[in-house]
């Protein structure tokens, strides 16, 4: 029953992936390192609910970041999917395994583009041997998020496409915010904070009862 479904599933993510490999997906790793220091307290962020506006002053915690929501609403499973993809800390009992587990949690069911998004999640979250560095200085990440909206270039790109095996209700969100991140430098609060943008590709209904994930841009690459 499912097979014809998932074959025309599995055309579409092809020419979805194709038609975006212009669009530099993946990328170098992250560099983590603090800069800087000082005594300046660096408030936890308090959690919010899901934001339905297009712009917004949204933080994150991990406790507030544990999975991606579970919606049909593209806007809103964009913003859980941005604040799930940077909130983590070393000074927890989390393995870095299972920060990239909460996004493949909710990757495409076809699996088309599995192995992919699988690789988008490298450029974004550190390499194990930068997790170990990192839980010495006790870092922590998380996003404010300043707007999230359906890029131009998303249309563009589906008339370029010109298939009709596009999956009904596949759609990309551009994400913008501050990347924050702090820790200890030499017994003091250091702290970073660096302007982001990045696309978020996913399909929803009337695929899906519930958005799913199928690629990241790269990371200050997006699609405008």
């Amino acid at each position: 029953m499912l097979a014809p479904r998932f074959a025309k599933l599995a055309r579409s993510k092809a020419v979805l992936a194709a038609m975006i490999a212009t669009f530099a997906l993946g990328g170098a790793g992250t560099a983590l390192a603090l800069v800087g220091s000082g005594t300046e307290s660096i408030p936890r962020p308090r959690p919010s609910g899901l934001p339905q506006r297009a712009s917004i002053g949204t933080s994150t915690d991990m406790a507030a970041a544990d999975r991606v929501a579970e919606t049909s609403d593209p806007a809103a499973f964009a913003v859980s999917v941005a604040q799930v993809l940077f909130a983590w800390d070393t000074t927890g009992s989390t393995p870095l395994n299972e920060y990239a587990g909460r996004l493949l949690a909710v990757a495409d069911p076809s699996g088309e583009e599995s192995a992919g998004l699988a690789t988008d999640l490298t450029t974004y979250l550190p390499s194990p041997e930068s997790w170990k560095d990192l839980k010495t200085y006790e870092t922590r990440q998380w996003i404010d998020i300043s707007s999230y909206n359906v890029p131009d270039d998303w249309d563009g790109a589906q008339e370029n496409a010109k298939s009709p095996d596009i999956a009904a209700g596949t759609t990309a969100y551009t994400v913008t915010g501050l990347r924050r991140r702090s820790g200890i430098w030499q017994g003091k609060t250091a702290k970073t904070v660096d302007k982001v943008s990045f696309t978020i590709f996913m399909t929803c209904r009337p695929t899906y009862d519930a958005c799913r994930l199928l690629r990241l841009s790269q990371l200050n690459n997006p699609l405008r």
